[in-house]
């Protein structure tokens, strides 16, 4: 595999074996000072009194409103490089960076087959998982990041395009009814700022953000997840002409069949008017489809996104990664009957929704590989190549892991070896309870981590040798996005009625 750049190897590097469950883990907890001031709304590291304005200054502002200032400021000390879980084979001196203007997240072709990286993996055999018994996380002191050497992480192709390829000649009309997501009519609108909680938790950082319509924000049957954007999906750095925002749902009802996955497009170009509509995710089914469902039936939880191109990255927790292509959305002719999905008696329904996206491929979990779950999943592009990053949600302990998987940067496909697997580029094990999220950028891992200051989350800065640090963040919180241009860290919150779309300026650990 090609090399990461440094920082984006730190990341995972930090934290992530082999998939077993006999792991030590020792709390060892900031002080009650520094926790105490990183819940107030200011950082631990940001040291002395909160805002000197306090509650009167926070009072006479609007409440949607950023603090003139942030208490919560860097410390300015110099990121170490983080070392690779192991070597990857170097780029050659004239590959241009992630950030350079090319046409690289140009989708290939859609017959075209991924692109197959012709090295293989440094080792010749690499090391499988072994027997549980033999296996075994490193000790782990919470808040303390541990890069993970021991297993390795191994994801196989399953191209789906040709099944995509059957519905949209079956049902395009001729390509007159397939586009691009960037083309959709945007029906919904959005507000500009935040709710008057989340506010106040982000009382002392920089914070922006945006909501739902009414019943958006309060409905019990969807629940957002993930979250990503155009910084994700371009090459270049630099402010995008548009500024939209992708975040997936899953139907929350406890009813099957269920109507699976779906993804808002937001444009918030404009902070006065935010845009926004609903595109349903669907899996072909020979002239026809259906819902994104898992094995047993019910809704996959998406709870990660990553728009790489015209390509959408889902996660699907214990089968790995499924890709749907964006550049590529039908549109239906009957949007009347919320109960109805697929092509029949001259209808095309999608659950009363106007787009559909396809999925075109899976990435599965390897079975020779260790054992890891997806349960959310962020960028690096400051990575060489970029690398997607996967993590696991673990309730009351800090054994879930972290682990980078490299994306070739010409195709938007994940690169592989001459056989069709994709190997982790490294690994860590977060030492995060509850987490919903993780990036990483320039060598630092963010973690976005739920209930953690009783209902509230936490937002950790972190890298290998240091203790984690801590930014406030909202109830609800779940996956991360970075938008470049900004320098902004994104989170979608889920509860109802708290649902904030959020970010803050990203800080250095």
């Amino acid at each position: 595999m090609r090399a990461l750049h440094r920082g984006a190897l730190a990341l995972l590097a930090a934290g992530l074996v082999c998939g077993c469950d006999d792991g030590t883990l020792r709390r060892d907890l900031p002080t009650d000072d520094a926790s105490a001031a990183a819940d107030a709304g200011r950082s631990a590291d940001a040291g002395g009194a909160p805002d000197a304005r306090g509650a009167a200054a926070d009072a006479a502002r609007p409440r949607d409103a950023a603090p003139d200032g942030a208490v919560d400021r860097p410390d300015g000390a110099p990121r170490d490089a983080w070392a690779p879980a192991r070597d990857a084979a170097p780029l050659s001196d004239g590959a241009p960076s992630a950030d350079a203007a090319s046409p690289a997240d140009a989708a290939p072709p859609p017959d075209a087959a991924p692109p197959l990286d012709a090295e293989a993996p440094p080792d010749a055999a690499p090391p499988r998982c072994p027997s549980a018994a033999g296996c075994g996380l490193p000790p782990v002191d919470e808040h303390h990041i541990v890069t993970l050497h021991d297993c390795r992480f191994a994801l196989d192709f399953d191209d789906r395009r040709a099944a995509a390829d059957r519905v949209l000649a079956a049902l395009g009309d001729g390509g007159r009814r397939v586009l691009p997501i960037e083309a959709v009519n945007l029906n919904r609108e959005g507000r500009a700022g935040i709710t008057a909680d989340a506010a106040d938790r982000l009382r002392n950082h920089p914070h922006e953000g945006f909501r739902w319509n009414d019943g958006d924000m309060g409905t019990t049957d969807w629940y957002p997840q993930g979250i990503t954007g155009v910084s994700d999906a371009r090459a270049e750095a630099g402010p995008p002409a548009r500024r939209l925002f992708l975040v997936s749902w899953y139907d929350h009802r406890d009813v099957q069949p269920a109507k699976g996955v779906r993804v808002s497009l937001v444009d918030a170009s404009d902070a006065g008017d935010i845009r926004y509509r609903h595109v349903l995710l669907a899996q072909p089914s020979g002239d026809s489809f259906g819902p994104v469902l898992t094995g047993g039936g019910g809704a996959l939880h998406a709870g990660g996104i990553v728009w790489f191109g015209d390509w959408l990255y889902v996660a699907d927790t214990t089968g790995g990664l499924r890709v749907f292509d964006l550049g590529r959305l039908l549109e239906v002719t009957d949007t009347g009957d919320r109960d109805r999905i697929g092509a029949a008696g001259g209808r095309i329904d999608a659950h009363a929704y106007r787009y559909v996206a396809f999925e075109i491929a899976r990435y599965r979990l390897a079975a020779d590989a260790c054992p890891v779950r997806f349960s959310f999943a962020g960028l690096d592009r400051s990575a060489r190549p970029p690398q997607i990053v996967t993590g696991e949600y673990h309730g009351d302990d800090a054994l879930g892991r972290l682990v980078r998987w490299p994306v070739d940067p010409d195709s938007g496909w994940l690169q592989s070896d001459g056989g069709g697997r994709v190997w982790a580029t490294d690994a860590a094990v977060g030492a995060q309870t509850r987490m919903q999220g993780a990036l990483t950028w320039d060598g630092d891992t963010y973690i976005s981590s739920s209930s953690q200051a009783g209902r509230l989350g936490r937002l950790y800065r972190t890298r290998p040798g240091l203790e984690s640090r801590i930014s406030a963040w909202v109830y609800g919180c779940e996956d991360l996005y970075y938008e470049r241009h900004t320098d902004r860290i994104w989170t979608a919150a889920e509860h109802p009625d708290a649902r904030d779309v959020v970010s803050i300026v990203r800080l250095p650990p």
